[in-house]
């Protein structure tokens, strides 16, 4: 009896057979710029350039209606949502705090935390960042963001 594996295994045993290049400083430099340029990009409101850090299929999990938002446009008419809730010259603050990058290959994960404070309202969110090296560039190709909102 023959018995043929799921692709998905091949894929796995496959990428387990090969040595991944290790974490470098500077890739880790890269991933942490293009993070930072998102949200850089996400505060002056300029969606298009935040979609240039993100691959055409990029995920992101949206914890308020708990789905999976799939593709570049639909994760940012979500981030469109999040700031047509703050009011024009509202004061909004955000900062990030203790950002650790994984590089292996060419996947990269970020761990971090933001702090936003908005019209009196005060939250942190756990941040997983999942990034891939697409022609040289560190590309967004998953967020999900777990928040937690403090007392006012």
């Amino acid at each position: 009896m023959r018995t043929t594996l799921p692709p998905i295994l091949i894929a796995t045993f496959a990428a387990c057979a090969t040595e991944p290049k290790p974490s470098s400083p500077d890739a880790e430099r890269q991933v942490t710029e293009a993070i930072m340029g998102m949200y850089q990009a996400c505060q002056q409101r300029d969606l298009p350039k935040v979609g240039t850090y993100m691959t055409a299929d990029s995920t992101c999990y949206d914890a308020k209606q708990s789905v999976m938002l799939n593709g570049r446009q639909a994760v940012l008419d979500h981030f469109g949502a999040i700031l047509s809730e703050h009011k024009p010259g509202e004061a909004w603050e955000s900062s990030i705090e203790g950002m650790k990058v994984t590089v292996v290959g060419d996947l990269a994960n970020a761990t971090y935390q933001v702090r936003t404070s908005a019209g009196g309202m005060h939250a942190i969110a756990a941040v997983t960042h999942v990034f891939r090296r697409v022609e040289g560039r560190w590309l967004a190709i998953h967020l999900h963001r777990s928040w937690n909102v403090m007392a006012k």
